[in-house]
């Protein structure tokens, strides 16, 4: 097959959803398929860069210009179908995507398409602020018309909530779990210790909870060491505020970016991962995806999102640790995965899904 890979950013190393985009294609090219991948909003550069199968379109470019470029561009490429690696909030500030329905009908017109979506739409959590919903229901409205405006054969997600939700709206989705973007470590687990790494990997959510996780943590009665690696974003100011509360009774680092490499060797070096999604949405997460990968077995300690009429969904991998009562018991006993790249077996669903589709 012919695959196009669209999506908002392809800058390596600074885009999640560009990475796993750049990895899923690579694999989809291994198994003998052309693929081309296209930015369509990427922020990240100034000027067009074209190279060969990838063009990536400036976020400061007039729409009109980059969708005549990439129309131009996709024809040459004459793509199967397209796959749409779709976050709203790559197109929008505020993740409103009725105009790019809009312009992805017209750029897209004559191909089918599969799309995976990376990011719903936020609002529909029980308790949701009445803020939270009217956004939510913008975002939804956007959302909804690019599914139901372009030839889309497949819809993908990555975890069984998004399924759920996107039912309720009279869609039919699949999941596709994430993959990691790390490569395999190089070195095997450290000895054991009297004291335990704790690892936090990317975005630190401002409303993540310490508590009651760090008390479990005390319960150990062990030298506990809390490392963050990666970017903090908007997290910085808690941090902070996490040092300064529990510095005498934890050791806090950070280890800033590190090279994929770098970063996969310290999971294998750590003891345990710490997730910042909550459990009912955990597959959307990149970071915890790339800690399974690593072997490395990560705790969640939110629970703090549910949806109305979503059952609960049990973990897929027994390396994801639900906090409960009794965490401090359970990580006594928890024991590592082996390193392995689950792209391969994604990639092999993925391809099955659109050779189903092309052929419709």
């Amino acid at each position: 097959m012919r695959i196009a890979f669209v999506t908002s950013c392809l800058e390596p190393e600074c885009d999640g959803v560009g990475d796993y985009t750049t990895l899923l294609a690579e694999e989809c090219e291994r198994r003998g398929h052309a693929v081309a991948r296209l930015a369509l909003n990427d922020s990240l550069i100034a000027e067009e860069i074209e190279l060969p199968k990838l063009l990536r379109l400036p976020f400061a470019q007039p729409w009109p210009a980059r969708l005549s470029r990439a129309r131009q561009w996709l024809a040459a490429f004459a793509p199967d179908f397209i796959s749409l690696q779709f976050v709203n909030y790559g197109f929008h500030a505020r993740g409103f995507a009725i105009r790019t329905a809009a312009r992805l009908r017209r750029l897209f017109s004559g191909w089918p398409v599969q799309v995976f979506l990376h990011e719903l739409w936020i609002g529909e959590e029980t308790g949701a602020s009445w803020k939270h919903r009217l956004l939510g229901g913008w975002q939804r409205r956007g959302v909804l018309a690019l599914l139901r405006t372009l030839d889309v054969r497949a819809i993908h997600t990555s975890n069984a909530t998004y399924v759920h939700r996107l039912e309720c709206q009279g869609l039919a989705a699949k999941r596709l779990p994430l993959f990691g973007s790390l490569p395999l470590p190089t070195q095997s687990h450290r000895e054991k210790t009297d004291a335990l790494t704790f690892a936090l990997f990317g975005t630190l959510h401002p409303v993540w909870p310490a508590e009651p996780l760090f008390t479990h943590l005390r319960a150990l009665k062990r030298r506990i060491e809390i490392v963050h690696a990666g970017n903090i974003g908007a997290g910085e100011a808690l941090w902070n505020q996490l040092e300064a509360t529990y510095g005498a009774t934890f050791r806090f680092r950070r280890l800033g970016r590190l090279s994929p490499q770098s970063l996969a060797d310290f999971f294998a070096s750590a003891d345990l991962g710490v997730a910042t999604t909550p459990w009912a949405i955990i597959g959307k997460s990149a970071s915890v995806a790339a800690m399974l990968d690593c072997g490395l077995p990560v705790v969640v300690n939110r629970d703090d999102v549910h949806y109305s009429g979503v059952p609960e969904e049990p973990a897929d991998t027994p390396l994801l640790i639900k906090m409960g009562a009794d965490l401090p018991a359970e990580l006594g006993s928890v024991l590592r995965g082996t390193p392995a790249l689950r792209k391969r077996e994604v990639a092999d669903q993925f391809l099955a899904d659109m050779e189903t589709a092309w052929k419709r």
